[in-house]
């Protein structure tokens, strides 16, 4: 046989174990989740704070501290394709915290905003607005 041919063929065949090998790790890595997104939620933009959030496929749950100068009224939380659940506190006082839910179905990749609107110590009313990325089996 031409020495040659073998050695281009001995060059192949290594070459093509090592990229079999590659193709099963990485295929490894994807399956037990090191290339999954974390869930997170952006921080509120204004004078409440995020403390604690929950994204599953049943919805979204939020732990909201108030953390303005005054007591806040009117708490509304809206999202697209999510209602809000329950009875949500008429106003939270001063480092008070409530947790709210928002309910609906979700699947997939989730990249879902959510606006919280309440009326200030003054009077106005104001929205911030967090965003929630998770992946959801």
């Amino acid at each position: 046989m031409n020495s040659k041919g073998q050695s281009a063929l001995e060059y192949l065949m290594t070459y093509g174990w090592a990229l079999v090998v590659i193709v099963i790790v990485v295929a490894a890595l994807v399956v037990f989740g090191v290339f999954s997104t974390p869930t997170n939620c952006s921080p509120l933009t204004g004078r409440l704070l995020l403390k604690d959030f929950s994204v599953t496929s049943g919805g979204i749950d939020l732990a909201i501290q108030n953390n303005s100068t005054g007591t806040i009224t009117g708490i509304t939380l809206s999202s697209s394709g999510l209602t809000a659940a329950g009875t949500n506190p008429a106003s939270l006082g001063v480092g008070d915290s409530n947790a709210f839910s928002l309910t609906g179905t979700l699947s997939g990749s989730v990249n879902q905003a959510v606006t919280v609107s309440y009326n200030s110590a003054d009077g106005l009313t104001k929205t911030e607005t967090t965003t929630c990325v998770a992946n959801i089996a």
